[in-house]
């Protein structure tokens, strides 16, 4: 009855067996929640394809959907357009298939989003907006229920406009949002339906775990605490369980847990104790503001089985960093690497350019920075262009940071292309910069 599908986003030479990894973790949170809720479903994770051709991927697409009636597809900002030529795909298949929508990109302009697709192809049924477990499940009842009974959907018109979190539009042609949205107990979420993967071409080898939803932090370039409006972290129990669970799978060789694992310096704590005191041997990476680690800290991590860190420096001008509200330290932050090196740890470390401040001077004072790190051949280094994604700051208060939007084809938002100008640099000067920036990645580059 309904089908979830993550399009494909790699190219061929970006894939590589021995890491492969699994798709967007909303859509296996949303398989279990149907799945005990005794609703058929299935995924359909196009990654699996990434060997075929755009004629022969969407062959497969045709080939795959022929027993469904509702499809839940997952995009973020550069690739929504892959959405939409899933989507196309779908009802060109059968006009009366539902197509539902979901992601942070959708969540964020789902207006605009409807506008322009009524006005073009009308390919999109509803958005869910923000975390989906409650309201996705709730519009799957109503669908499945209407296509069982074959009911027009006028029929439930009522529990569709009292239905939290989700936009469409109606059948007077105007867009009908409930904008309340339930926030998500985390703990009473089942674990991700891996289960339900298909391993098509390869093994999934490469595991994500969440371990909180939301982000005390408020960094301009950042729409998570838009997205999530509180942060909740899980239990150790809860993570405990679903490394287990991944485990039992026997095709999973290392996990990335996200977002930002030291948020909270005792849950950082309970946490590497966990792996330690229940002899989880499985070799894990994750993401944690380095800043705030000390000695012990890096001594723990290692002794947890840690292997790699992933941190988002940006730049190490303090005066950058602050008027983007990303309060850290450089000094701190190279303080922490340090610590981490002492204990042979990896180093994944994130650089942004042409944040709100930025001039030549701090860009120059960034790469001297990174130069003087005491980063070595297994350490890698990433150097992004700020993007604004629908939801951060930089999106809706633009005025107030005084950039100017010039480049609005979202395909571009990738954190790879100027997409905006500051009072401080323009374009070209973004450019030249940028082409330096990415000169001084190539010389850190971790052995894989």
């Amino acid at each position: 009855m309904i089908l979830l599908i993550n399009p494909r986003t790699s190219k061929p030479s970006e894939v590589r067996s021995q890491f492969f990894r699994e798709p967007n973790l909303g859509l296996l949170y949303l398989t279990a929640i149907l799945d005990l809720n005794d609703i058929p479903v299935d995924i359909l994770d196009l990654e699996q394809f990434v060997d075929l051709n755009e004629v022969e991927l969407e062959n497969i697409i045709k080939e795959r959907i022929a027993d469904y009636k509702i499809f839940g597809i997952t995009s973020l900002t550069n690739t929504f357009h892959l959405a939409l030529r899933v989507a196309k795909i779908i009802k060109n298949y059968d006009k009366d298939n539902y197509v539902i929508l979901g992601g942070p990109h959708v969540s964020f302009i789902y207006k605009d989003i409807l506008k322009n697709d009524i006005k073009t192809e009308s390919l999109i049924d509803f958005i869910c907006i923000g975390e989906a477990e409650t309201s996705f499940l709730s519009l799957a009842k109503i669908l499945t229920t209407q296509i069982l009974n074959e009911r027009r959907l006028d029929y439930y018109k009522m529990q569709l406009q009292s239905m939290k979190g989700i936009a469409y539009i109606n059948s007077t042609g105007s867009i009908h949002v409930n904008h309340q949205i339930d926030e998500i107990d985390m703990e009473k979420l089942p674990l991700p339906a891996r289960y339900k993967l298909s391993q098509d071409n390869y093994y999934y080898t490469v595991a994500h775990v969440i371990v909180n939803r939301g982000c005390p932090n408020q960094c301009s370039f950042c729409s998570r605490q838009n997205l999530f409006k509180k942060t909740r972290i899980r239990s150790i129990e809860s993570i405990l369980k679903e490394i287990r669970d991944i485990q039992s799978l026997q095709t999973y060789n290392h996990i990335n847990f996200y977002d930002n694992i030291n948020i909270s310096k005792s849950f950082f704590r309970n946490f590497c104790r966990m792996f330690i005191e229940n002899g989880i041997r499985i070799p894990w990476g994750c993401e944690l503001r380095v800043d705030t680690i000390n000695s012990e800290d890096a001594r723990l991590l290692k002794e947890a089985g840690c292997q790699l860190i992933a941190t988002g420096i940006e730049s190490a001008n303090e005066k950058v960093l602050k008027t983007n509200f990303k309060y850290q330290n450089p000094e701190q932050v190279r303080k922490g690497i340090i610590n981490l090196k002492k204990y042979d740890i990896a180093i994944q470390a994130y650089f942004v350019l042409g944040l709100p401040g930025e001039t030549e001077d701090s860009f120059f004072q960034t790469i001297e920075f990174i130069e003087s790190l005491p980063l070595d051949k297994e350490d890698d280094l990433n150097y992004f262009v700020a993007t604004p994604y629908p939801g951060s700051r930089l999106w809706d208060e633009r005025e107030e940071f005084g950039i100017t939007i010039f480049e609005h084809n979202f395909t571009k938002y990738d954190c790879n292309h100027i997409i905006f100008k500051t009072k401080e640099l323009n374009k070209m000067e973004l450019e030249k910069l940028f082409t330096k920036a990415k000169e001084i990645e190539k010389q850190y580059h971790r052995n894989i």
